[in-house]
């Protein structure tokens, strides 16, 4: 139980300084706790709103947000985010799992070639 604990607190706080965390927490779900893989990305998008939030609130304190920028990007994120949900329900297990793996090796990869 510590350890899970102690794995939240470390993902919130990458979360809070912008890191792309998220496939941390699911990867641990899965390989560490054996939770299915939609199980593990729905308690992934709970953990995130509450992270989320609170770092927010520190961003809207220290820099002011570009609001129509985050209406704009609303019109296309909630649309898209139902789209790949119902999609992540249509999957096999399986291929799901494969498809997020690939998806966080290629996401990698690129930071690592970006930054270089």
């Amino acid at each position: 139980m510590w350890w899970t604990v102690a794995i939240a607190f470390a993902v919130a706080v990458l979360s809070g300084l912008g890191v792309g965390s998220a496939g941390l927490l699911v990867v641990f779900l899965t390989a560490a706790e054996h939770l299915p893989q939609l199980t593990a990305q729905g308690l992934n998008l709970v953990f995130f709103l509450f992270s989320s939030g609170a770092a927010l609130i520190v961003h809207m304190l220290r820099t002011p947000l570009l609001y129509g920028c985050i209406l704009f990007l609303l019109m296309g994120g909630i649309p898209g985010s139902l789209l790949g949900s119902a999609v992540a329900h249509a999957l096999p297990q399986a291929l799901l799992r494969r498809l997020f793996g690939g998806m966080l090796i290629a996401s990698g990869t690129l930071g690592v070639l970006k930054n270089r």
